[in-house]
């Protein structure tokens, strides 16, 4: 009998996926050095599946800085204190000017404990080219949108806080995906359901996350169904996987629950 991964199996709607919960206080995951292939670009396609178990306000899923262990950023997504407590996107160029900024409509609640799923899409030589969403939710609130390349050829990366360890996320992550150098246009339905399903569950993004698009990502951060946690640092995508500091634990849910 053919056997199907773990991460494949359907609990009635997507595939079953597990989640690596952060503390907020010791732990967080960086790469020591840049993302291997990265290269400066005007597109960015990200998605996050995301649980805020802390305080809303300046929480980060992505860091790009400019040096290792630094807190310079050239990009970083996640929860800010403004709002309190809305989503924030920001890229900046080489220059350090940022060319990207753009905010969620709706603002979390501290300690909400509910799953969400974040896509998010430009093209930065388009105006007609920028998306934000909650799952089917349109939460797009431009600040800033230049035509200029993001800079992210940079010396670190960090998942759950900035490289320099601080900022960190409060919660829990699943299925971290990760593109510069990509757009996917998510006005278009068919094109989130790439990522959720139409009952709110993660869509199957392949081993290596290359479904949606046909390439892989550069960040692709994957828990099958009872895989240990620790093997969330082990990137799925091209750009190089990460070491955690401090402890990660299973997450008591995950989307797909």
């Amino acid at each position: 009998m053919l056997m199907m991964p773990m991460s494949m199996w359907a609990s009635g709607d997507g595939i079953v996926v597990d989640a690596a919960d952060f503390d907020g206080t010791n732990d967080y995951m960086t790469r020591g050095a840049g993302l291997t292939g990265a290269a400066d670009s005007k597109l960015l396609t990200q998605v996050i599946w995301f649980r805020l178990d802390g305080t809303a306000g300046n929480n980060r899923f992505i860091h790009g800085a400019t040096t290792v262990g630094g807190g310079t950023s050239r990009f970083r997504s996640g929860c800010t204190a403004v709002g309190p407590g809305l989503m924030e996107i920001l890229g900046l160029n080489a220059a350090g000017s940022t060319v990207l900024s753009v905010r969620s409509t709706t603002a979390l609640s501290d300690g909400e404990g509910i799953w969400r799923c974040m896509m998010a899409s430009f093209d930065l030589s388009d105006t007609g080219k920028r998306n934000l969403y909650f799952g089917d939710v349109d939460e797009l609130d431009v600040v800033t949108y230049t035509d200029d390349s993001i800079d992210f050829t940079l010396a670190d990366w960090a998942v759950g806080a900035l490289a320099a360890g601080t900022f960190k996320w409060d919660g829990c992550l699943a299925e971290v995906w990760f593109a510069p150098g990509q757009y996917l246009d998510f006005s278009v339905e068919a094109n989130r359901r790439k990522f959720i399903t139409a009952g709110g569950k993660p869509a199957n993004l392949g081993a290596d996350g290359s479904l949606p698009t046909g390439t892989a990502p550069l960040i692709y951060l994957h828990l099958n169904n009872g895989e240990a946690v620790e093997n969330f640092a082990t990137n799925r995508g091209t750009g190089g996987s990460f070491s955690i500091t401090g402890t990660l634990d299973t997450a008591s849910t995950s989307p797909s629950d």
